[in-house]
């Protein structure tokens, strides 16, 4: 049937223009319509001007223009009802294409609207000389779906032209802004002290020498260290990540070095570590203070020699990897109480990267907020604003979390915002507006605001402790902590 050619043509062509000449041509091929037209209001110049067309030339569409209620054409579309008639000597008709003389007196004429909805787009304007085994009820009823189909590639069309143009001027203004603050794969910053970092990553990253990233938890040592192996000669090869103190150290020696089959009880095959799957990639060790005493000269012999044994193995395995480490804790002072060799910290810091605390760099705070609030409504499909009170608020607050704690608490104020992010939204401890506290560290909660903040982060997550407490900005441990100290219960299902 030509109803399910034209919407082919409809689906898959990419310039609406293009599909509308191609539709005409079908209904040419296939209905008899020797000449046709879509007419589209424009609303500039309030008129019906002809968008395509099968058998008019150039000054027959120039000429063929309507106004609302003008004509046959103008009245269909005024009063979104179809309108055909049979003799076109009818006074109504205007004759606007100069077709009367050359058409039969078999020839109708249609004036159909194209209707999305409620609304009407335009009209599609037929000459056709009907077959005898269709009749004109059957004829009007297959246009006007044809119609439909016009309107709807119409406007979606219309809707994809719009987005583009928001596209193009958000990437205009994302352009402006990322040459005015340098971004590396989510890394931001307006401060002097990073718009030093990312020269730096940028240069490091060409070179194969190790680095040691220091800074503070939730600083992004992790994202620098990703950044340094994207932008480097490396790049397509594997970036491994092993998080030196979240793995016991009996497994430890095996995550790293693998193990042969045999080599213990319970290693029934043999097994790569991660040294072996970072061949000729980079393996990011973080937390590196926490390296266990018995497994550092084994490192340092990686980091001299390029090679190892397996756990059970006798062959030294070669290796060809790049070593980035990231510490939070004082690597000298470990050196000095003897848990940390000074010949692997001196091969480790052959370059050092220093990642300031985010109190240090409250100029970049805003440019974060930014960026994760329109993070988060894209992801949550909301559209979240914050007030300048509540902005200056973040700016000022002193962050022990860093840009960790403030993603997290932004992605909590999201969730539970309706659309703007104002003051009193924020948590307490940050507005200042309590005394009564409670201290934790650097900073003092509400008794009772952070009980209520806990609960209601554990039933968002449907008391999963692990999700509330990504949420919280909290660790496990810390939020077990405060359950226990709120007397919460946590249901069991």
């Amino acid at each position: 049937m030509f109803i399910s050619k034209v919407g082919e043509i409809l689906a898959n062509s990419s310039s609406l223009e293009e599909a509308f000449k191609e539709v005409l041509k079908v209904l040419y091929a296939y209905c008899n319509v020797n000449y046709s037209f879509i007419s589209l209001f424009d609303p500039k110049r309030r008129l019906l001007k002809i968008v395509a067309s099968f058998g008019l030339n150039e000054r027959q569409i120039r000429q063929a223009t309507f106004k609302s209620g003008e004509g046959l054409v103008g009245k269909a579309f005024k009063y979104a009802y179809p309108i055909v008639i049979k003799d076109l000597s009818y006074k109504g008709y205007l004759n606007k294409l100069g077709l009367r003389e050359c058409l039969d007196e078999h020839t109708l004429f249609m004036a159909i609207p194209m209707k999305a909805g409620f609304q009407v787009l335009g009209v599609l304007g037929l000459f056709i000389k009907l077959r005898e085994d269709l009749s004109l009820e059957r004829a009007l009823e297959q246009f006007q779906s044809i119609a439909v189909l016009l309107s709807l590639a119409h406007q979606l069309g219309e809707r994809f032209s719009q987005e583009k143009i928001t596209w193009e001027r958000e990437k205009e203004i994302l352009t402006k802004a990322l040459e005015d603050n340098p971004v590396i794969d989510g890394i931001l910053g307006r401060s002097k002290a990073m718009l030093q970092i990312l020269r730096l990553v940028k240069k490091i990253a060409q070179t194969d020498a190790t680095v040691l990233i220091t800074g503070e938890s939730g600083t992004g040592k992790t994202l620098i260290a990703k950044n340094i192996h994207l932008l480097s000669t490396r790049r397509f090869k594997p970036f491994i990540v092993i998080n030196c103190a979240a793995i016991p150290e009996t497994l430890l020696e095996a995550e790293l070095f693998g193990y042969e089959k045999g080599a213990f009880t319970g290693a029934y095959t043999s097994k790569k570590g991660k040294f072996e799957l970072a061949h000729e990639g980079t393996l990011f060790l973080d937390e590196i203070g926490d390296l266990p005493l018995t497994l550092q000269p084994k490192l340092l012999r990686v980091l001299q020699e390029k090679e190892f044994e397996r756990l059970g193995g006798e062959e030294p395995i070669k290796i060809d990897i790049r070593i980035i480490a990231a510490t939070n804790k004082p690597l000298e002072l470990l050196m000095k109480e003897g848990r940390f060799r000074e010949d692997l910290y001196y091969r480790l810091n052959v370059i050092t990267l220093h990642i300031p605390p985010l109190r240090e760099r409250p100029e970049d705070i805003p440019l974060l907020v930014e960026y994760f609030l329109h993070k988060f409504s894209l992801h949550y499909e909301k559209e979240i604003k914050i007030t300048p009170e509540a902005m200056e608020a973040l700016t000022k607050y002193h962050w022990p979390g860093n840009v960790r704690e403030l993603e997290n608490m932004l992605e909590r104020l999201v969730i539970f915002s309706e659309g703007i992010i104002s003051i009193k939204d924020l948590p307490a401890y940050i507005t200042g507006e309590t005394s009564k506290g409670l201290e934790v560290g650097d900073r003092f909660f509400s008794r009772i605001s952070e009980k209520e903040e806990i609960l209601e982060a554990l039933k968002k997550t449907g008391f999963v402790k692990s999700r509330a407490a990504k949420l919280l900005g909290l660790t496990l441990r810390q939020l077990d902590y405060r359950i226990q100290k709120y007397n919460i219960s946590i249901p069991k299902f």
